[in-house]
């Protein structure tokens, strides 16, 4: 019998997914909803790991008085983050020894891919982390802690993935009021919608260094399942959403999903979902998108452009799409099994610079491209630092916009193709560490900069910003956004407050504004 049950929820960045505060991703959701749903009157704490650091005395309290302890992980993608530090291994362990007699389950892509630790570096894997956690359910959250409240341990299946919506859909509507206990509530908090699990791009194997195609073949929610949720979560106080948890949200109900690498685009569908979650959410502040495989656009150009234009009717404006190109350098592509050769690239940047680049109320552009560049993959070469560098400035000499440029070193996680040639990639960060860093700085400084001032240029406004965090002499203030621009605001303001900024100077990564 489980009466009381604490979340730490320790967030997780992937290829599709996003979970680090002001984002709250569905895992929390999933597991409060199962448990719920199996019974009603447990009582669920649920804790941030930033929060636990914080009050680490009040969390031990609570968490040894609990039937048990779920801790949510999974850094799998590199990243910085302004609003939490996820949980570390470190974290993990010296929580696990602090709650050696209290049972203690691990959720989340760690469980399943092992527990990632930074660009450049190999996970920590799964059966190392089975020495600090009881179980690791590397299966669907929605299952096992259905099955575990409602019929016990022994029938609770950590490994059993699922097979349709069926479950997760209602689990998802009774754990949406866990949004009300996460510290971002009343503010800024946005909330991770899933649409679809699993990577068209399967059928062919996937990029060698991303998870999304291990699922195997994807599996979609209904436009209706998932506008039933908004409604649900708006209800308890959510008004930024963003329709991130997919590897491309122009896959969405495409057409030849399971047998075709790059589906066309299904508008309807699309039309269907965000004109639905407009009608039952009308007061939203923030509605955006995330991953957008320019593959399917190259595929679909026609198809792919009526279902951009779709998205921009009904969004938000200052969303990303965010492309995920990985590399210019051909042979990388090649030997990585990216989606696109690097001037195909270039037309998809084109296309949604045409679609998107108008500005919107709150002084953005309405959608623009976003890019990753990753190294450390088989293939790559010094060259491809210089390849790289050449296709940015030739974007930026062709006057197109481009929200943000995210350069990382590839992790290397279990059970993805690239876990077989570990050493390979271990070898490459090291050759190439001192080029990685000279052209880091180079394109921050001679790229990033010049992009944010033809986004953002001085004396303009942008609006609904909130004040996040004091840094030094500054306020640091953002937009509840997909990518939203770090924004510098000198001396010290209240907090959780919104304002509208107006831009004084520009930096690589971030603006100095003053209040209007």
């Amino acid at each position: 019998m489980y009466r009381r049950i604490v979340i730490v929820d320790g967030y997780n960045d992937e290829p599709a997914g996003l979970g680090v505060p002001p984002y709250i991703d569905v895992y929390p959701r999933l597991v409060a909803g199962a448990v719920w749903l199996a019974n009603k009157d447990v009582d669920i704490i649920y804790w941030t790991i930033d929060e636990v650091r914080n009050n680490i005395g009040l969390f031990i309290d609570q968490a040894r008085k609990s039937d048990l302890v779920v801790f949510i992980a999974g850094p799998e993608v590199p990243g910085k983050y302004i609003g939490g530090k996820p949980l570390s291994y470190k974290d993990a362990e010296k929580l696990s020894f602090l709650l050696k007699d209290t049972f203690k389950i691990l959720v989340g892509p760690a469980a399943r891919y092992g527990f990632g630790v930074g660009g450049g570096s190999v996970a920590v894997e799964r059966k190392i982390l089975y020495r600090i956690f009881d179980e690791l359910v590397y299966g669907d959250p929605e299952i096992y802690f259905y099955n575990l409240v409602k019929y016990g341990v022994e029938k609770a299946e950590p490994w059993k993935l699922r097979e349709d919506y069926e479950l997760a859909n209602k689990a998802l509507i009774h754990g949406a009021k866990i949004i009300k206990q996460h510290p971002n509530h009343g503010w800024n908090l946005i909330v991770e919608i899933e649409t679809f699990r699993g990577c068209p791009r399967w059928i062919v194997g996937g990029c060698s260094f991303c998870i999304e195609p291990r699922y195997g073949r994807p599996l979609m929610r209904k436009p209706e399942d998932i506008v039933k949720e908004v409604e649900q979560l708006y209800r308890f106080g959510a008004r930024h959403f963003r329709i991130g948890r997919q590897p491309d949200i122009l896959a969405y109900m495409g057409k030849g999903v399971g047998e075709r690498e790059y589906p066309e685009p299904n508008v309807e569908a699309l039309k269907k979902l965000f004109h639905g979650i407009r009608n039952v959410a009308s007061g939203l502040r923030v509605l955006h998108i995330d991953n957008v495989n320019p593959g399917t656009i190259i595929h679909n150009p026609e198809k792919s452009i009526k279902a951009l234009k779709t998205i921009v009717k009904y969004h938000t404006p200052g969303d990303v799409a965010a492309l995920g190109i990985e590399s210019f350098d051909e042979k990388v592509v090649r030997m990585n099994n990216l989606k696109v050769y690097p001037d195909e690239a270039l037309v998809v940047i084109r296309i949604i610079n045409e679609i998107g680049k108008h500005r919107g109320w709150n002084g953005l552009p309405h959608l623009l491209p976003g890019i990753n560049l990753l190294y450390g993959l088989p293939g790559e070469t010094k060259n491809t630092f210089r390849t790289n560098y050449e296709y940015l400035k030739k974007i930026y000499r062709e006057g197109l916009l481009i929200r943000r440029i995210n350069i990382r070193k590839v992790s290397v996680l279990e059970n993805t193709p690239l876990w077989m040639h570990r050493k390979t990639v271990e070898q490459l960060l090291r050759k190439h560490r001192r080029l990685y860093n000279i052209y880091r700085v180079k394109i921050m400084n001679e790229i990033d900069r010049g992009m944010l001032q033809r986004i953002a240029p001085i004396n303009s406004i942008i609006r609904y910003l909130y004040t996040e965090k004091h840094m030094g002499e500054y306020t640091i203030a953002r937009q509840p956004a997909s990518y939203p621009i770090i924004v510098k605001i000198p001396g010290k303001l209240p907090l959780k407050k919104i304002v509208d900024i107006r831009v004084r100077k520009i930096a690589a990564k971030s603006i100095i504004a003053t209040i209007t």
